[in-house]
């Protein structure tokens, strides 16, 4: 399977809409929010085209987020979607319903597959503002199977009516295990950043729009970094919850005084959400680290073992450290690069 990864949105929305554009069979979308303008109206002219020539085209957004993503634009979203389900896009609204669901768990899952062969995970959603974001999305090639479309078939079901309690069975993309928070029933991507953090031997990476740990990864963290793991940490200076942006503080005094680094990144907004380690484990998707993605949204992300791709996103880091605030230090301190 080959893999190839974006730090730059743009070039992520570039390649998103040309490997839509040879899709021959379907086409299955599922993110928080679609926002109208440029790009949103580029790629819904391509679903539309692709839906008039016989391609199954799935669109999955979440209700909340067309209105809570960028307020302004809230009734807009609105009419594009209803004009792409007019025109043969079969949309649908995520409502979270259910047992133990409430209008708190929302689809914050960011991912697209076409014609079970090619594949984009990852942070960003569908929107203008996105491109200048920092963040970080990953294509995928080869021969996938169907493990997102099945995904993508569960999730639909929260679209109205009485969802079915069936949760889809140990979901594989491309043989690479993709990872599940599904409120009330899952918890994959949670146990599988402990063993992540745990299993370290010499470092740990940690990237994150929001970084509010609970306690028990906190003290893994803790725990690590006292035993003489490098702790790197990397987080949005500024997000779009201050409240978070201040209550973090505190357990970033905890980690620095146990010898982690943190890094709070300053160029605009960092919306990344990715961890590895020294082992080339790496947790790649759409869950931040915070008790939201971790047990209230639904989440998904790619569990994968890859020492590329653990040198490339080591290198990102280490690129990254540069526009950030390294917390109570003068300068950031240089990261090294996974082997």
């Amino acid at each position: 399977m080959n893999k190839h990864l974006f730090t730059n949105v743009h070039e992520f929305y570039t390649s998103l809409y040309a490997a839509i554009a040879q899709a021959t069979s379907s086409i299955h979308m599922a993110y928080y929010a679609f926002d109208d303008g440029h790009w949103a109206q580029q790629f819904g002219h391509l679903l539309a085209q692709k839906a008039a020539n016989g391609v199954t085209v799935h669109l999955l957004i979440d209700e909340a987020g067309l209105y809570l993503d960028n307020a302004r634009n809230g009734w807009r979203n609105q009419r594009l979607l209803a004009q792409l389900a007019g025109s043969g896009v079969q949309v649908t609204l995520f409502r979270p319903n259910g047992r133990r669901l409430s209008q708190l768990n929302r689809l914050h899952c960011k991912f697209c597959t076409i014609d079970n062969r090619i594949a984009f995970m990852g942070g960003s959603n569908i929107g203008d503002h996105y491109t200048g974001w920092r963040d970080s999305n990953l294509r995928l090639e080869g021969n996938l199977g169907d493990g997102l479309v099945q995904l993508h078939r569960y999730l639909r079901q929260f679209g109205g009516g009485a969802p079915s309690s069936t949760q889809p069975a140990e979901l594989e993309l491309g043989g690479v295990p993709l990872l599940l928070t599904l409120p009330g029933h899952r918890q994959d991507i949670r146990r599988a950043l402990l063993d992540l953090i745990l299993s370290a031997k010499t470092a740990v990476y940690l990237r994150s729009w929001y970084f509010l740990p609970d306690e028990e990864i906190m003290h893994a963290l803790l725990s690590q970094a006292e035993n003489g793991v490098k702790i790197h940490i990397l987080f949005s200076h500024h997000t779009r919850v201050p409240l978070i942006d201040v209550a973090n503080r505190r357990l970033c005094r905890e980690l620095t005084h146990s010898g982690a680094f943190i890094y709070r990144y300053t160029e605009g907004y960092m919306h990344a959400k990715e961890a590895w380690n020294d082992q080339n484990d790496i947790l790649f998707g759409s869950a931040n680290i915070d008790l939201w993605a971790l047990r209230t949204n639904f989440e998904c992300c790619l569990h994968l073992n890859d020492p590329q791709l653990a040198n490339r996103l080591t290198r990102a880091l280490n690129a990254d450290t540069e526009h950030c605030i390294g917390y109570d230090r003068s300068l950031p301190i240089p990261l090294p690069v996974a082997p």
